[in-house]
């Protein structure tokens, strides 16, 4: 039996995802410096236009000024712990960002 390896698993991962209508940009497509960048560095984790655009399409009737609020707070989750800003992430997305 071949061994796993992480390139096996993150082939089936973005093989999963297409089938389920994601888009797979390779990273280096939009990395700093490449012709159709979307970070300034790579220290900059969260794409900030796409999570723009995303929260005006999925929040229309919310007006611009509380979608820039709800994106900075997104923006601003530290914890040197990687658990609890997961877990703020998420109690973000489900609790709304009020």
């Amino acid at each position: 039996m071949k061994p796993i390896t992480e390139d096996k698993i993150e082939t089936f991962a973005i093989e999963v995802l297409q089938s389920m209508g994601w888009t797979y940009i390779h990273g280096l497509a939009i990395a700093p410096g490449a012709e159709q960048a979307e970070r300034e560095n790579f220290e900059q984790i969260v794409l900030v236009d796409r999570l723009r655009k995303s929260v005006s399409v999925l929040n229309p009737s919310i007006p611009h000024d509380a979608q820039e609020q709800a994106i900075q707070k997104v923006l601003r989750i530290y914890s040197p712990e990687l658990l609890h800003n997961n877990e703020t992430f998420h109690q973000l997305l489900v609790e709304q960002a009020k």
